[in-house]
Order: structure tokens, then sequence, then C-alpha cells
């Protein structure tokens, strides 16, 4: 038996609430790809998950700090520790006008892994490093706004049925970003002040722009 409220530690990984989201995510709808961005208790309760209910499932997972990541290692699981990567305020604004990843104004930024507020940073990474068909994204990672690069990344990649779990869902403008990217549809915004003064997460499917 899963002991959901032992993947939560004080604000870090993910909350009994979400994995339980996450949980009805992969069994509702036959999850069989999944993209993890920010590793660590989250992977581990995807590991356990799988075993414990016998699932079939593929685990992309990045994260860009080697001591907090997860440290398992299972056929089903595919590891990247990239480094942080940034941009200015209006390399970001222009990217999402264009609803496209343009690398080229990307500047190595690893020297401010432990910043929380890290600012426009994501992992450097392509969409050579996803698969295709993409049925659930997890958001956790990495700190700072930045965190909505994922979305132009993941944009040709997903599925039909594609679902999106936000951690900090309010912290900055994810759910607007994701707007500006997908067809959004909420389906769950958790909101608590007494799990943690900024606790809040979305669950979203998401469909391409026509």
């Amino acid at each position: 038996m899963l002991d959901y409220t032992s993947y939560w530690r004080k604000g870090d990984g993910l909350h009994s609430s979400e994995l339980k989201n996450i949980e009805d995510a992969i069994i509702e709808n036959g999850v069989k790809n999944i993209v993890e961005f920010g590793s660590g208790k989250s992977t581990e309760f995807l590991a356990d998950l799988r075993k414990e209910k016998n699932l079939d499932y593929t685990v992309h997972s990045f994260d860009h700090h080697p001591e907090y990541c997860y440290k398992g290692e299972h056929d089903f699981l595919v590891m990247q520790i990239l480094d942080l990567v940034s941009c200015s305020d209006a390399w970001f604004d222009d990217m999402f006008k264009n609803g496209k990843y343009n690398r080229l104004g990307f500047n190595n930024c690893q020297h401010a892994m432990n910043v929380v507020d890290n600012r426009n940073g994501f992992y450097d990474m392509t969409e050579d490093c996803l698969p295709d068909n993409i049925d659930l994204v997890i958001l956790d990672g990495p700190n700072g706004n930045g965190r909505s690069i994922a979305y132009l990344h993941i944009k040709d990649k997903i599925s039909d049925n594609c679902t999106i779990l936000i951690d900090d869902s309010d912290h900055y403008d994810f759910i607007p970003r994701c707007d500006q990217i997908f067809n959004t549809e909420i389906i769950v915004h958790g909101k608590d002040k007494t799990i943690h003064p900024l606790f809040s997460y979305a669950m979203l499917k998401i469909s391409p722009k026509t």
C-alpha cells in the first residue's frame, strides 16, 4: 500500500492530493508516456505506483541538480541531468508570441542552480530529448518563471489525450502561458493555505491550437 504522504517534505515534492490526481489520470487515460520536469520524490512515486498497480508506462525525467534528482535506475525510466540556460525577458516573450522555442537567445546559467527565483531559466534541451505521444506531463521544475518554456518543447509531442499537472501553478503566470500555446481545459485547480501558504497546483487537459 502506497503512503502518499511520504513523497511530500514541507513543500518539496508533490502533495498527496497532486499524486492522487496523477494516479487517476494514469489509470483512467491508459497513460503510456510520461514526461516529468523536475525529478525527485515524484519520480520515486511514479516508480512505486507502476510496481504497486502493475502498470506499464515509460518516464522521461529531467533535472539540473545532481544532488536532488532521483537516483534509482529502472528499465522504464530515462533520466536526463541537463544544465540550466536562461534568456532575456524580450526573448522569452517573443518565443511565446511565435509559439516556438529558439535556443539562440539562451546562455548557460548552471551557476544559478540553487536560485529559487531564477529568471527565464529552463533545462538545456531540445525536442529531440522527448518521446513522441506524451500522455502526461508533470511540471515541477526548474524553479522560477521559466518553467513555462516546457510548453514550447512539448508543443508538437503530445498525444490526443494529454494532461499536464502544474505544481506551484499560481506562483507565476504558468496557466496563462499554457493558454498561449495550447487549448486548455482546467480539470483541477487546487489551493490550500493550511497545507502551505503558497500551495497551489493545476491539472489541465491540453490540445494543440488549430
